[in-house]
């Protein structure tokens, strides 16, 4: 039985770049040229000869494929895959650089996978700069397993978050069977049994993405996926690994859609104004902000991040480990304007982009001696009444509880294209 292959052409229709269609045949049989039901065709641009123009059939299907709310300011951010390995119920060990996996395949196996994102590097311990509104896995759905009985059936599995830190060289099934959220699933999804190799297969998980972003990211050891029929055998979906390095296999990712929000304080405005000595009382205008106008007040990582030095009760002293320090920079102007009341007082407005802080704990060694250290670090920034009364009280009110000879004053502060530094 003759058949068409096709294949890239170098030779006869090299001059148009296209394909070539060359006559093989199924049962192994040499290439031959006496085959009398294959018709040859030519190559023209003449469209009325529809019937001798080759073309090539393409079978495809529509799916859905979930993306950030463009009209509403969000983009999505690609998170990167830290770990992830295979698990095999009654094995002592885990499976790394091996093909992801749920379910009870066919030999009567039951695995789970357990996998692991860097979601700091995109919304941090603390975010306050950036607002999330949707978050996905994203898994390349490569084929069911290899198997020459069994079916391929619709799995569906669900997501968990794992409660205890696991590293994926050493992580086994019993590490992780009774440590994670099984009351509290975050995302499902559904293997349908005609899913198509190379297409993506994606799990919501706003709701845990929006929690870290709103209230920091504290307790991050990833997700186990569990198939929710467990019990029942049939071939198992395969997924790309991160260690995967095949050019048509894409590895594990997280999207997060977020965008920049508007950081405000509060912190009451203070406002100054005149009065003529006639009037009994002064008025006092507190002007807010147009509709529509808003300041944009962030804090920005210093990079590279580096070990940072302290003076503590007269010894210099050098952090232990890298610490991650943290900028206010302004990219539009706080509110500085002036107005006047409806008695003619002058009003003044002058904010500017400073620093929140929070107290941590640092290990430091100071001359040979471990010590652990107070110190202020920024978490982030907001628009901030800025003359220099309220500047040196506020910056005098925190340099009292630092373990400080010499207390910070307003000079330690610089407001130079739009960046203020502490």
């Amino acid at each position: 039985k003759p058949t068409m292959a096709i294949c890239i052409s170098s030779g006869i229709n090299a001059e148009y770049g296209g394909v070539a269609l060359v006559n093989k045949y199924s049962d192994g049989s040499s290439e031959s040229t006496d085959a009398k039901d294959i018709r040859y065709y030519s190559f023209t641009e003449d469209s009325s000869l529809t019937e001798y123009i080759p073309y090539i059939d393409i079978c495809y299907k529509i799916v859905d494929v979930p993306v950030c709310n463009e009209t509403a300011e969000y983009y999505e951010k690609t998170v990167e895959v830290s770990a992830a390995t295979l698990l095999v119920e009654d094995e002592n060990k885990g499976y790394n650089n091996e093909s992801l996996t749920f379910g009870q395949d066919v030999d009567g196996k039951v695995y789970r996978t357990v996998i692991k994102f860097d979601v700091e590097s995109v919304i941090g311990d603390s975010e306050t700069s950036y607002d999330v509104n949707d978050a996905w896995i994203k898994l390349n759905y490569l084929k069911p397993s290899d198997s020459e009985t069994g079916s391929v059936i619709d799995r569906t599995f669900t997501v968990y978050k794992v409660t205890v830190d696991w590293d994926e060289d050493t992580v086994t099934w019993d590490d992780i069977k009774d440590n994670y959220n099984s009351s509290s699933p975050i995302g499902s999804a559904t293997v349908s049994q005609d899913q198509v190799g190379g297409t993506a297969v994606w799990i919501n998980i706003a709701d845990t993405v929006i929690d870290w972003a709103d209230n920091g990211v504290t307790g991050n050891y990833g997700f186990v996926l569990i198939d929710d029929a467990e019990g029942t055998s049939s071939r198992v979906p395969l997924f790309a690994d991160n260690e995967d390095e095949s050019p048509s296999h894409h590895k594990p990712t997280m999207a997060i859609c977020k965008k920049e929000s508007v950081i405000t304080t509060t912190t009451p405005t203070i406002a100054t104004t005149t009065a003529s000595e006639s009037e009994g009382t002064k008025e006092v205008t507190v002007t807010t902000l147009a509709p529509g106008s808003s300041a944009f007040c962030e804090a920005r990582k210093v990079s590279p991040v580096d070990k940072i030095t302290v003076v503590n009760n007269g010894t210099i002293c050098v952090s232990e480990e890298p610490i991650q320090l943290r900028y206010c920079y302004e990219r539009e102007p706080c509110d500085r304007f002036q107005s006047r009341t409806p008695s003619g007082g002058l009003v003044t407005t002058c904010k500017c982009c400073l620093p929140i802080f929070r107290t941590s704990v640092e290990s430091f060694d100071c001359f040979g001696v471990q010590t652990e250290i107070e110190v202020d670090l920024i978490s982030s920034c907001s628009c901030q009444e800025c003359d220099e009364g309220n500047l040196y009280e506020y910056v005098t009110k925190r340099s009292e509880k630092r373990r400080r000879d010499v207390p910070l004053s307003p000079e330690h502060y610089s407001y130079e294209s739009g960046v203020s530094y502490l």
